[in-house]
């Protein structure tokens, strides 16, 4: 592990962005006092949450099948699979009561994240007990779970394994997306809202009485649906309603779909998803020790309370609170029972009645998996996206590329050199190594690219003048240089090297999440990056502005600077070399080739933080190399793995 001494740096700044953002909503909330306000504030979150889920499609034929029935005593249980997009499987369970003398309230049933899906014991129960109170439940698989597994031995999943748990499926599913445009959490509420249809289309079914319930990450897509469904007439999201801010000061990373791009940016908390068509009867279920922070859940339902009593429905919104951990727990789901039996307008207990889990397999609608079934993977339809997004892109020229790099990156460069100091405890000199002084170039308030020097253990209180190389290492970059041979053999050649640790690397690497890895794929790295993304920025955006005012600072102390970056410093070293005006000449060690190559390669290990959301539509990194031309020198690129 590398020395970080400025482990809590990126935090610190990501948590200051974010609680300025939701202070600034916090205010405008405050000031709405009547009715017509809260209409206001109710259309526009309406409209800002559609534009957080890009790329809905158009409905097409659902093509159900009912492969299987099962008798539960007073409950029929039928087997379902449906298309929600042409060739996409999703298998689910229809509950349906036996006897009933009208339409029934229905519900969709939303699953959290279990291998299992919609056979994991408590989502079972709540599916079974709304059914034995009247209602009709539908409950789905979602995505890599259940029987939606994606990975199978041709996208490199070893001989005898299932590939990866469902959190970190949906995180190589979701990030590589986001390069062409696309939102995984798109998917996942078309999927729900295309079971509600089927649902609907039940001649069983009321369509004046929709529910929707699910937990974690199920309370997610309960969430998301009702942002986006006007048919739903009352929602039950259970260990999920937090705030962001709490989620972030917490540690707490989400999977891809559960954190919208731009939401944020746009000055929304998960409360307004609940709020799109208020004063529609929502529930907030919690625990009292659920890492979904109560505290978070409170606040979302006094904001809810404020708004439905402003619109004349002061009953409409509530919260249950547990005292176990993250679940659907039986009280909660007898809450959720007594919540969705009042607004159905029913006079039944909301006691669950005692029921024995029902085995996996005999549950399955689509045999056990529903790619034998049948169905095309979720990533075919992301590398066929990236096709034709390639197919319809025009080369640009070097100029354009420029300003449309730039654009995506979100990098607003200052007129004035960044302000630096030295850092006196560097760990003294290294004749060994050739390690020298380090000093820090604060690149923006509250923030400091750490420099190390190699191969200069003379001036330790002034910036390097003349020829210096200027290192973003894979990792950490004073490590590698302190390591790697080759480097160490340019030293004894009489260079100079200058290591680069960027935000959130080597010695600014994060400590939170319990993360020392900055390749997990559930890590700090992952964190900072997806918040960026919500407050529409770009975490490699961020980096690569710190590089760019770094080599700005070593300029004005007279330094004529040569990039160097290895493994996920070749990205933004690439991105810098081409924005600053200077034009740098660099070298790419173990780099990546190309995004295509993550979109034809479904596991893989490059992380969020090299991405650039929606690029491929204007560019791929190719042409980022090619624009640079004889100032670039290329060498040992990696793979999909690295």
């Amino acid at each position: 592990m590398y020395n970080n001494r400025y482990g809590h740096m990126v935090h610190e700044y990501t948590v200051g962005r974010v609680r300025s953002i939701l202070q600034e909503r916090a205010a405008r909330l405050d000031a709405i006092q009547t009715r017509a306000q809260a209409e206001a504030y109710v259309e526009e979150v309406r409209a800002k949450a559609a534009r957080c889920f890009p790329a809905l499609p158009a409905r097409t034929d659902l093509k159900p099948q009912i492969t299987g029935t099962m008798d539960l005593g007073d409950i029929c249980l039928e087997k379902v699979v449906y298309e929600s997009r042409p060739g996409f499987l999703v298998s689910a369970t229809l509950y349906l009561p036996k006897q009933f003398d009208a339409e029934l309230p229905c519900v969709l049933g939303l699953c959290g994240h279990s291998d299992t899906g919609k056979a994991y014991g408590p989502y079972q129960f709540f599916a079974r007990g709304l059914a034995a109170k009247g209602f009709a439940v539908l409950i789905m698989d979602p995505v890599s779970q259940g029987e939606r597994r994606q990975f199978y031995a041709e996208e490199g999943v070893p001989e005898g394994e299932t590939g990866p748990r469902s959190t970190v499926a949906h995180n190589m599913i979701g990030n590589r997306m986001l390069l062409t445009g696309d939102f995984v959490g798109s998917w996942f509420a078309w999927d729900a809202i295309r079971g509600l249809d089927y649902l609907l289309a039940r001649p069983e079914t009321d369509a004046t009485r929709v529910g929707v319930t699910g937990c974690s990450g199920g309370g997610t897509q309960t969430t998301q649906v009702t942002a986006l469904d006007p048919r739903i007439t009352m929602a039950a999201p259970d260990c999920y309603i937090t705030s962001w801010l709490c989620n972030l000061e917490n540690e707490l990373p989400a999977d891809a779909e559960q954190n919208p791009p731009r939401a944020l940016a746009f000055g929304l908390d998960e409360a307004d998803l609940l709020l799109t068509y208020a004063p529609r009867p929502t529930m907030i279920l919690a625990e009292e020790n659920c890492y979904f922070d109560l505290r978070g859940a409170r606040q979302a339902h006094a904001e809810m309370k404020k708004i439905h009593t402003l619109l004349g429905s002061p009953d409409s919104a509530e919260i249950s609170v547990g005292h176990l951990d993250h679940g659907f727990h039986r009280h909660a789901r007898e809450a959720m029972y007594r919540f969705f039996i009042k607004h159905a307008g029913l006079e039944v207990e909301c006691q669950e009645p005692e029921m024995e889990e029902i085995p996996e397999t005999q549950l399955s609608a689509a045999g056990g998996e529903v790619v034998p079934f049948g169905s095309k993977k979720i990533f075919g339809f992301t590398q066929a996206r990236a096709g034709e997004l390639q197919a319809k892109r025009s080369q640009l020229d070097e100029t354009s590329l420029k300003e449309v790099v730039r654009n995506l990156l979100h990098i607003d460069m200052p007129d004035a050199t960044p302000h630096y100091r030295y850092l006196r405890r560097s760990g003294g000199q290294d004749p060994k190594t050739g390690k020298g002084y380090q000093f820090a170039v604060e690149t923006e308030q509250g923030i400091q690219v750490i420099l190390t020097m190699f191969g200069d253990l003379e001036n330790q209180c002034r910036r390097p003048e003349g020829e210096v190389s200027l290192l973003v290492g894979h990792l950490s970059s004073e490590e590698d240089c302190a390591a790697l041979p080759w480097l160490q053999r340019r030293l004894t050649e009489g260079q100079r090297i200058l290591a680069a640790d960027l935000r959130g690397t080597g010695q600014s690497f994060p400590t939170s999440c319990g993360s020392s890895d900055l390749l997990e794929p559930y890590g700090a790295d992952y964190l900072y990056a997806s918040f960026g993304s919500m407050m529409g920025e770009s975490y490699l955006g961020r980096r690569v502005y710190d590089l760019l005012r770094t080599i700005d600072c070593l300029e004005d102390g007279g330094a004529k600077v040569h990039l160097i970056g290895r493994g996920i410093g070749s990205v933004p070293v690439a991105l810098a070399a081409l924005l600053h005006a200077s034009q740098p000449t660099c070298e790419l060690v173990h780099y990546l080739p190309s995004y295509q190559l993550l979109i034809e390669n479904p596991l893989h290990n490059w992380p969020f933080s090299c991405f650039i959301e929606n690029c491929l539509e204007m560019f791929d990194l190719p042409d980022v190399y090619s624009a640079l031309g004889d100032r670039l020198k290329t060498c040992d690129p990696w793979g999909a793995w690295i």
